[in-house]
């Protein structure tokens, strides 16, 4: 059983350490090795609490499986660069690899769009890059390739999709359909 809250400044330590420890579990033989052996718990944490003094338009959720002990992700606010008429945007979703598969990505997309359609968001994108075996997730959720760019990461050139849903509310029936997700996750 896992619960999800908003997250707070002072689970910036978490936070690090998930994104970067799901960063090597998951970018292996994509990014460059170089690039994943640099990343940094302390310069991380800095990172996220900048954010919660710095970006008051954004929220973050965390997934607990106890008090204090997250494993999990999601980020998102406004759309940061134009993709058509998407306004919302899922910055980022990580889960420590041990708990992936138990649909704690799919709770944190759906609270990712309870929050954005409270605050009046319509639409969804998020960047995934196209080597990620994460892109399935965002397929089986509906997602459509709609965008693609070239990033730069350690050097290393990489093709960045940009998986789009146009109507929020349809992807967050379509997550509940698929999950016996239930109202006791969400109210943490």
């Amino acid at each position: 059983m896992f619960t999800i809250r908003p997250a707070t400044i002072y689970d910036s330590p978490s936070l690090a350490r998930v994104h970067i420890d799901t960063w090597r579990t998951t970018y292996g033989g994509i990014v460059p090795v170089e690039h994943l052996a640099k990343l940094n718990y302390e310069r991380s944490q800095a990172l996220w609490e900048e954010h919660f003094r710095t970006q008051p338009g954004q929220q973050t959720f965390v997934a607990e499986v106890s008090p204090g002990q997250v494993i999990g992700l999601a980020s998102c606010g406004p759309i940061r660069e134009p993709v058509g008429v998407i306004d919302g945007e899922l910055y980022g979703l990580y889960i420590l690899k041990e708990f992936q598969g138990m649909g704690i990505g799919r709770s944190l997309v759906l609270r990712v769009v309870q929050h954005l359609l409270k605050e009046g968001f319509h639409s969804l994108v998020i960047w995934c890059l196209k080597e990620n075996l994460s892109c399935g997730f965002y397929a089986r959720l509906g997602g459509q390739i709609t965008a693609e760019k070239i990033i730069e990461i350690g050097g290393k050139p990489l093709v960045d999709v940009a998986f789009t849903w146009p109507e929020l509310a349809v992807l967050g029936v379509s997550i509940k359909s698929q999950t016996s997700l239930t109202n006791q996750e969400f109210m943490a």
